[in-house]
């Protein structure tokens, strides 16, 4: 039996502990990740350290995690959660102790393996102490809180290594761990609903390679969450090559400042956030379309930029992309969690971390080449209009097609 859903005040309790936790962790982990990055940029080959802190995360999330999603059918999510965080303490703190860049970047490779394990857990517990229709609502505050904690991150980071040093910053989010942990930890005792996953007998407990393919092959086989993924998989692809080109295009179309491209880049961010909070009206019923039409309004507001350079025109275009954005993050969410049963949820939740990050990597690697070839804006317009078609092509194909099966029956 899984366990009934918890919709009192006592759950909203829970959600607001999980996501003032998620927010603290957000915001320590992007401070320590942008002091990484200055601190790579002022030794030696500063280039190829910092390409390769967002490459080890990439990697590990496409390559490393499918892997360890199984830890899902012998562990509930709040053992899953407090051991992920645990094991990211430890790592932290050795950083801080040896802060080599070889060090750095296989700590930060292994904390964005236990970020694909903790995060799908805090996504299950959340959606274990609301009901149905409270799940868009408490997502929607996840969210908010991991795009605030990125927002204000990197400020911190940048004011923290020019006062002290990279140790001090490990040393800070090391702390945060730690906080987090406890409240963690007090949260699973407090709840009476600890035990988050199927539980597996000893006779038909399935194979290895059965519990890595679980949540895909549900996934896949699921019309709504095939569509879906399909069509943002290609989406993020393009938008990754956004990504690539925003500070070229700020830098050497626009001809502005590092504080106005930081205003620049900043609107997308903060778009997200609002959008975010929007997320909350999203329900099953509606998820699939606000993919849709979240995902081709963001290539349009990525591309106008890009077809007409303007400091002006960009800034709300890219507030207003951040927003779809956020909507259509949101959205595949619910298509994913409604598309599973409840003990395949934070392998889903995990698979879905995995895709889009393989679709990031990607991007990528592509992008520099586009933007060398096109040029920044070119390359802003190829990215927008690449996301518009490739998020609505595939849910259109399959709108036309079950038309067409629908008429041929019908004339039978």
């Amino acid at each position: 039996m899984h366990p009934p859903r918890n919709s009192g005040g006592e759950g909203l309790l829970s959600i607001y502990t999980l996501t003032a936790t998620y927010f603290l962790l957000s915001v320590c982990g992007s401070m320590t990740s942008l002091s990484i990055s200055l601190h790579f940029a002022e030794l030696n080959k500063g280039e190829l350290l910092v390409a390769s802190i967002f490459i080890s995360g990439t990697c590990a999330q496409v390559f490393a995690v499918p892997f360890l999603a199984p830890l899902f059918n012998k562990f509930n999510s709040y053992h899953i959660a407090l051991a992920a965080l645990f094991l990211d303490l430890l790592g932290l703190l050795s950083m801080a102790a040896y802060p080599e860049p070889l060090i750095l970047i296989l700590g930060n490779l292994v904390t964005a393996c236990l970020n694909g394990l903790s995060i799908p857990s805090i996504f299950t517990i959340a959606d274990s102490q609301v009901g149905e229709g409270q799940q868009a609502k408490a997502f929607s505050l996840l969210d908010t809180a991991r795009l605030g904690g990125g927002f204000l991150g990197p400020p911190l980071g940048g004011l923290l290594l020019d006062q002290r040093n990279l140790q001090t910053a490990l040393f800070v989010e090391a702390c945060a761990v730690g906080v987090s942990l406890l409240a963690f930890y007090f949260l699973y005792k407090s709840s009476p609903q600890k035990s988050l996953r199927h539980p597996e007998t000893k006779d038909s407990s399935p194979s290895f390679l059965h519990k890595v393919l679980e949540a895909p092959s549900l996934l896949l086989k699921n019309r709504s969450a095939r569509s879906a993924l399909t069509s943002i998989w290609g989406a993020i692809i393009c938008t990754s090559i956004f990504n690539v080109s925003l500070v070229f295009y700020a830098t050497q179309t626009l001809h502005v400042s590092g504080t106005l491209y930081a205003i620049i880049a900043q609107a997308f961010i903060v778009g997200r956030i609002f959008g975010a909070q929007l997320s909350a009206r999203l329900h099953s019923q509606n998820a699939e379309k606000v993919l849709t039409g979240a995902g081709f309004a963001m290539g349009c507001f990525i591309a106008l930029p890009g077809l007409f350079p303007s400091l002006w025109l960009c800034i709300p275009c890219f507030f207003l992309g951040g927003v779809c954005n956020a909507a259509q993050v949101a959205a595949l969410r619910i298509v994913v969690v409604g598309s599973v049963p409840d003990e395949v949820k934070p392998k889903a939740l995990s698979t879905m971390g995995s895709i889009n990050s393989s679709a990031m990597l990607i991007g990528y690697i592509i992008g520099a080449p586009v933007v060398s070839a096109i040029g920044p804006a070119a390359a802003l317009a190829v990215s927008g209009f690449g996301t518009s078609m490739l998020t609505a092509g595939p849910i259109l194909k399959t709108t036309m097609y079950g038309a067409s099966g629908n008429q041929d029956n019908d004339g039978k």
